[in-house]
């Protein structure tokens, strides 16, 4: 419960500190909607076969006067997991799937070289909603537990076509296990880590002006 309630607040002080330096500025909320693409590395499968969604919405605030630095917070459900790739013979002996239901909120700082283009990074913090594993003969119940919470890193690329529309993608990976499985290193935390590719359109739309309160 500890670690819910922290999922919730951490990210809100961090994005009303940003606000604070904006506070003269308007903000703007934002939805968006598209698919992510995934793999987790440490199942023995690769390449991004795991499609899912991704939806949400969230508010996005200037960092400066020129308006090329913005920070965003979103509240996203996002789908993860991995998959075997489909076999062209379709022989299905093989197949297996892992899916993962996030709740997520990434916090990006976005730097606007040109109008039609934008280069956002930052963290992510996830709650694990739901899980489920299968292969062949149904699902998985013998299974090592997953981690309720998912600390990762995002970053990619945004293109505006218009004031208010534009097409995003984006790289994300887990910074600490999703499963702890296997021994640790001396160098690093072995286990299961989330990798995506998501491509998703951005509507935004003006919400509020504070110079007018």
């Amino acid at each position: 419960m500890k670690n819910i309630r922290l999922f919730f607040i951490l990210p809100a002080i961090i994005f009303t500190h940003a606000s604070s330096v904006a506070l003269a500025q308007s903000f703007k909320g934002f939805v968006l909607g598209g698919i992510n693409a995934s793999q987790v590395s440490g199942d023995e499968l690769s390449g991004f076969n795991k499609a899912g969604l991704m939806l949400g919405g969230g508010v996005a605030l200037p960092l400066n006067q020129t308006g090329k630095l913005n920070a965003s917070m979103a509240i996203l459900f996002i789908q993860k997991g991995s998959k075997t790739p489909t076999s062209k013979d379709g022989n299905n002996a093989d197949y297996y799937k892992m899916s993962l239901n996030y709740t997520e909120v990434p916090l990006m700082i976005t730097y606007k070289p040109s109008s039609k283009i934008g280069i956002h990074a930052g963290p992510t913090v996830g709650l694990l909603v739901s899980e489920k594993e299968e292969d062949i003969a149904g699902e998985l119940t013998e299974r090592s537990p997953f981690e309720k919470m998912e600390l990762g890193i995002a970053g990619g690329l945004s293109f505006h076509f218009t004031e208010n529309f534009s097409l995003n993608m984006r790289l994300s990976n887990s910074l600490l296990p999703i499963r702890k499985i296997g021994a640790d290193t001396r160098y690093f935390i072995s286990g299961q880590y989330n990798s995506g590719l998501a491509f998703f359109i951005t509507y935004t739309f003006k919400t509020q002006n504070k110079t007018n309160n």
